[in-house]
């Protein structure tokens, strides 16, 4: 079945938009005859706050003040519901009151928590799957510039880790449930605000209601080919009748860096130099006193602003953020100044059954990067040269050595080289929301994310590493449109105690991306930079470089979802998407991702009803299949490639040779999960968690085979052969040891463990054939892999020569496993694995009278790490015309070179204090401004851990994880001080 759909996209949208207009003008004036009435809600304290009000059976509601205030329209004989997180909810019948008001019993058990799901809500007692809701409360506190931030170390399983250290323009690597692709996308799928692959750019953190992780498959395989990875949705605020206010937030923030490596000072280099080369220091000390660290690095101070509105009726209501951050790198000149906007508007109509909610949010960025490149330089620079050189005029007046091997100044390169970015990224979504009849309604909502960017680059005629191009430009543009349509309905019915709740929809998008790039060098001033990129002389010799590149991928999907509640004790939920992707072979375009999932609420059964000290009690058992098609566009196909010139004809002609073999059965990545738990609680929740086990099975891996030519056209093929297998266990607790009046004390434990072996990745009867896959080059020098990968294995290994010391002539000693007397790689052995055998967070919250104190401790244990700067510069190989590490001193009768063994892969288990804030809270209800909140912050504050290098948290993604990077970004610790207020 062929993936066609003519209808254009955009005709679809315009209409719809209009449609939309249409209706919002219209619909308001239809308003049912009601009474504006009058109440407050509290609690046991005082007013309460965020309680939603609602009229039983319409879609009408409200929320109360900050006073525990609220007004809405009522007619006789309707019911008001009042409902609270932690609060039980309440029902009163109107009877023509003057005004109403009620006071909320605390709950310990937060069962009726709304949890967000794929085209969804449903409440924490009903969950089948294994999902994990965060609010903000639960969020990691301080200066964190991307929302994934907020959750590291905050979900069992969710493995997140910033391997670019304290680069203001890294991103984070993010890992559910361990490694299940060769060669496909390994992180989860984001739906922001039900637009599926939103822009994480474009989301303010201060804006995010809440952020839900589905982490097992019959709870992500409603997304189909995207749900392999997990799914993390995030929701942002919207809103509220009868709430307004304004809100400012405002922090600042300076980094230290945590830790760097300590490599020779200058009088400590003159001294080795003077052990290991006698007589010959006039070689290699220059007479300068330089810390090449301090000459690139700054104390970069952050700034943030951000402004929210909010308020409205009940027919109509707003929300709309601004803000601004201005973040700085501790390497000079790396920054990223960020804007955003967002304006959220519901509007309500024809007496209530018509709801409306347009999202519109705009994201400026401008990012002056750096070349990580740069630490590496500053580290292995002699401290003995100066950085400058008045006398050297082609180097530009910096010092420069010629000598030694890719050996650069770093100041010059900071200096010498502009390097930035623009990006703009606009989000535009409206759905629609009509109630034909009490609890079904259908929907239709549509979206646009367009995301736009300009990389720009110059390097003058000093910089080091282009001396003789006479300066070098580089522009590079793209656009990428992501457009997204979906009708559907919901229906939800309760009958006696039966509770049944179905959506079915169809789901349409689309995307493109395209991109310009063009360089050029030889320039006769350095004046123009990248803005008059013609001007240099390499484009007439034919030796300049124009690129440019459009594509486009298509998704369309039906699905449906059952969910069946009977007496809220025995629970089951069904769901199915039937999905195509241009993505595929001909032969596959298609496929179907089914789920199940049952639940038995334990203690609702008479038995155990009595039992004063069980709160909750749920066993869950799920099944699901999910795909992974983030491979790329048109692999499927038979594609061509620009060859070489020939003469045809007495004229050149340019050759288009094969550049793939097409395979028409290529299919996504399926994964088939099963997971069981059980939600628990104790003592009226003062205790309470969830236990997962689950087992993952990745089938069809893909992954480019070596293939003969002919009957290929290529060398290549990209096909699906093998199988990944995880499997492990998932534990999340909860306590209150202390919950008075006035002091409240709150912990959580997390604990996560996963196996993976790859079963199989070769297929011999087709073709495709792999004894075992080496990964993990290490270049330079050394030119080796460091990761073997065969069947039935696990992924991960560090394969090695076993170091066993060293021999009275300085040489190192290694194992040798096959005894024939020659040390070679078929010596070789496993010497330690990148993964972490368990992990564990630990999360304390305090609150006394006004006063919050939280601390977060995360930590790794079992893993194993490649300390490629031990590698390199534990010797004195490179002693004299490059810097070592102050470690080599420790062995100096050592006379081996940089060389790859079990030596330098580290034991490198550890435990971080990630988060440590305290905050005051003022109360000022009577005066303009509600409240005052002000907090310090401190971030990634200690390290504990054996391992010798920078960081023991290295990236864990890809085929080759655990390798401390030759090219690094310090890590900072991040200090901050902030106010909160509400007017």
């Amino acid at each position: 079945m062929k993936l066609k759909l003519k209808l254009s996209f955009s005709a679809c949208l315009r209409t719809l938009f209009c449609y939309l207009l249409l209706v919002s003008t219209h619909a308001f004036s239809q308003s049912g005859t009601t009474k504006q009435v009058k109440g407050i809600v509290r609690d046991k304290v005082g007013p309460l706050p965020g309680v939603s009000v609602k009229l039983k059976g319409t879609n009408q509601g409200t929320s109360t003040d900050a006073n525990g205030q609220f007004s809405i329209g009522i007619q006789n004989g309707q019911t008001l519901i009042f409902t609270a997180i932690g609060f039980e909810s309440k029902e009163i019948a109107y009877n023509g009151q003057a005004q109403v008001s009620t006071t909320l019993t605390e709950t310990f058990a937060n069962l009726d928590e709304v949890v967000v799901v794929g085209y969804g809500t449903t409440t924490k007692k009903e969950v089948t799957s294994a999902i994990t809701s965060l609010k903000p409360d639960d969020f990691n506190k301080g200066n964190i510039g991307n929302p994934v931030g907020l959750i590291q170390g905050k979900v069992a399983g969710l493995n997140i880790s910033r391997p670019a250290g304290g680069d203001v323009n890294g991103g984070y690597d993010i890992q559910l449930r361990g490694l299940t692709t060769l060669s496909g996308g390994q992180g989860p799928l984001f739906v922001i605000d039900g637009i599926i692959g939103g822009d994480l750019n474009s989301v303010n953190n201060d804006e995010i209601e809440s952020i839900d992780i589905l982490k097992d498959g019959s709870a992500a395989a409603i997304y189909g080919t995207r749900g392999t990875n997990g799914v993390i949705l995030i929701t942002t605020k919207k809103g509220k009748a009868g709430v307004n206010s304004i809100e400012y937030s405002n922090y600042a923030s300076i980094q230290t860096v945590a830790k760097k490596l300590r490599n020779l000072n200058a009088d400590e280099f003159r001294q080795a130099i003077a052990t290991q080369y006698p007589g010959r220091s006039k070689e290699f000390d220059f007479g300068a006193n330089t810390d090449w660290f301090d000459e690139i690095t700054q104390t970069p101070v952050d700034i943030y602003n951000n402004v929210s509105m909010t308020g409205g009726t009940e027919n109509f209501n707003y929300r709309a953020a601004v803000n601004y951050r201005d973040a700085k790198g501790i390497v000079r000149d790396n920054n990223n100044k960020r804007m955003q906007s967002k304006v959220s508007i519901t509007q309500k109509g024809f007496n209530n059954k018509l709801t409306i909610n347009y999202n519109l949010s705009y994201t400026d960025t401008k990012r002056d990067f750096t070349d990580q490149q740069i630490m590496q330089q500053a580290f292995r620079r002699n401290p003995t040269e100066p950085v400058y050189d008045p006398a050297n005029t082609i180097a530009g007046g910096y010092y420069r050595n010629t000598g030694p091997f890719e050996y650069y100044n770093p100041v010059a390169m900071i200096n010498e080289e502009i390097n930035g970015g623009k990006q703009q990224t606009f989000t535009g979504s409206a759905k629609l929301t009509y109630a034909i009849l009490d609890g079904f309604n259908v929907s239709a909502s549509g979206s646009t994310v367009r995301d736009s960017y300009k990389n720009a680059q110059y390097q003058s005629r000093y910089y080091p590493i282009g001396i003789g191009n006479n300066g070098r430009a580089y522009i590079g543009t793209g656009e990428t449109n992501n457009r997204l349509l979906e009708l559907s309905s919901d229906y939800r019915k309760k009958i006696g105690k039966h509770d049944i709740q179905a959506v079915v929809g169809y789901s349409f998008q689309d995307a493109t991306d395209e991109s310009f790039t063009g360089s050029n060098n030889n320039f006769d001033v350095d004046l123009y930079t990248f803005n008059n990129i013609g001007a240099g002389a390499a484009l007439s010799q034919g030796s300049a470089s124009l690129y440019s590149h459009k594509e486009s991928n298509r998704l369309i999907a039906f699905f449906g979802r059952v969910v069946y509640n009977f007496n809220e004790k025995y629970l089951a939920q069904i769901s199915l998407r039937h999905e195509g992707s241009s993505r595929f072979g001909v032969n596959n375009k298609w496929g179907n991702f089914p789920a199940a999932s049952v639940g038995w609420r334990v203690n609702k059964e008479n038995f155990l009803t009595n039992v004063s000290w069980l709160s909750d009690l749920k066993l869950r058992g799920g099944f699901g299949v999910t795909g992974n098609q983030d491979i790329g566009n048109y692999r499927s196909l038979q594609l061509l490639a620009a060859g070489g010139r020939i003469l045809y004809n007495g004229t050149w002609i340019n050759t288009y040779p094969p550049a793939s073999n097409p395979n028409p059965d290529l299919r996504w990545e399926k994964k088939e999960e099963l997971n069981v738990g059980a939600d628990f609680g104790f003592l009226k929740g003062r205790v309470s968690g969830s236990v997962d086990y689950y087992v993952r099975n990745t089938k069809d891996l893909l992954w480019t085979y070596a293939v003969p030519v002919p009957p290929n056209l290529y060398n290549t093929s990209y096909a699906n052969v093998g199988t990944i297998r995880n499997s492990g266990l998932e534990v999340t607790l909860n306590l209150i040891p202390v919950k008075t009046a006035s002091f409240y004390w709150n912990a959580s434990v997390l604990f996560s463990r996963n196996r993976n072996k790859l079963v199989s990745f070769s297929n011999p009867d087709a073709g495709y054939k792999l004894n075992d896959l080496k990964t993990g080059y290490i270049g330079s020098d050394v030119q080796t892999w460091t990761h073997q990968i065969k069947e039935g294995g696990a992924l991960g290994n560090f394969v090695a020569l076993k170091f066993l010391g060293i021999d009275g002539g300085g040489n190192p000693i290694y194992q040798d496993t096959d005894g024939n007397g020659v040390i070679n790689e078929n010596d070789r052995q496993i010497v330690g694995n990148a993964y972490p055998k368990f992990q564990l967070s630990f999360a304390n919250t305090f609150n006394y009278k006004n006063f919050d104190l939280s601390f977060n401790f995360r930590g790794s244990f079992g893993n194993d790490v490649l300390n490629i700067h031990r590698l390199y510069y534990e010797n004195f190989g490179y002693l004299g015309g490059k810097n070592i590490l102050l470690s080599a001193l420790d062995f100096p009768n050592f006379k081996g070179k940089a060389e790859y063994s079990s030596r330098y892969v580290e034991k490198a288990s550890y435990v971080k204090l990630d988060n440590l804030s305290l905050g005051y809270n003022f109360n000022i209800n009577k005066l303009i401004v509600k409240k005052i909140r002000i907090y310090a912050t401190g971030q990634q504050l200690l390290t504990f851990t054996k391992y010798k290098g920078v960081d023991p948290e290295v990236q864990l993604a890809g085929l080759s994880p655990g390798i401390d990077a030759y090219n690094y970004y310090p890590r900072t610790r991040t200090y901050t001080l902030g106010l909160n207020m509400v007017f």
